[in-house]
């Protein structure tokens, strides 16, 4: 790598998401390689032709998303796990443990808890179901490749997937477990994509900062007929996946 691949950024709007997204292609384009240290704040911030302050508000960015890492003292580095990401497209109905598997990852659970609740009002206008029936919760952290990397929890019907079929032999998806124990087949779905932070819990169960970025996917299941099968809440660590949309 050698630093005359930098070009100044002339375009002054929005100069720290400009950098931000313009080290990302750095990344990307192989220019800087996972675990490899950046030049220092004043070499970087000269050659991209921006204050320092603007640099340090798109290497917070970067920071935040899992893209780099910062050590006091010593420099700022790509992640190691950068572009180590799962990948997929939305458009696919298939579970996030499938895919890692598909594309070599070593992947399970753990964490497990299954608990019946009672659905309030919003869950159950979801699950198109009466107020106060049971649900059942399925919570989880899913370690791909030794790391933690989502947080799920499901809120399926105990009518459709009663709490005890949640046995040994269950890997982590529901949508895999619903077909598997009772041929039930999700058709489409609704997806709400919600960028948020990790609070106490989150940050404990994915080994992340306090407040760090996480992207949360929202999702409701249906059958053939409209039907709601699921209601799922999955957090992700963003640097360690990518979900794409095909639109067409």
């Amino acid at each position: 790598m050698t630093d005359n691949k930098l070009q100044p950024i002339k375009d002054k709007m929005f100069l720290s998401a400009r950098a931000r997204q313009y080290l990302l292609d750095l990344f990307n384009d192989g220019t800087y390689t996972p675990g490899e240290q950046l030049p220092s704040e004043t070499e970087l911030a000269t050659q991209l032709g921006i204050s320092r302050p603007t640099l340090r508000e798109a290497l917070h960015d970067l920071e935040s998303e899992g893209a780099i890492i910062r050590k006091h003292g010593v420099g700022t580095f790509v992640a190691s796990s950068y572009n180590h990401r799962l990948e997929t497209g939305l458009e696919r109905l298939e579970s996030v443990l499938t895919l890692a598997r598909q594309q070599g990852s070593l992947v399970h659970c753990t964490d497990l808890l299954v608990k019946v609740e009672s659905a309030s009002l919003e869950e159950a206008n979801k699950l198109q179901i009466e107020h106060g029936s049971a649900l059942t919760s399925i919570s989880r952290i899913i370690v791909v490749d030794h790391k933690p990397s989502a947080f799920m929890l499901d809120l399926v019907p105990a009518s459709i997937l009663p709490p005890e079929d949640v046995d040994s032999s269950f890997k982590g998806s529901v949508l895999d477990l619903l077909g598997q124990k009772h041929d039930l087949h999700a058709a489409w779905a609704v997806t709400d994509i919600v960028a948020c932070s990790a609070d106490e819990q989150l940050a404990e169960n994915l080994n992340v900062p306090l407040g760090q970025a996480l992207l949360l996917l929202e999702e409701l299941l249906y059958n053939a007929e409209g039907l709601p099968l699921e209601f799922s809440l999955n957090y992700f660590v963003p640097n360690l996946f990518r979900f794409h949309l095909v639109r067409r």
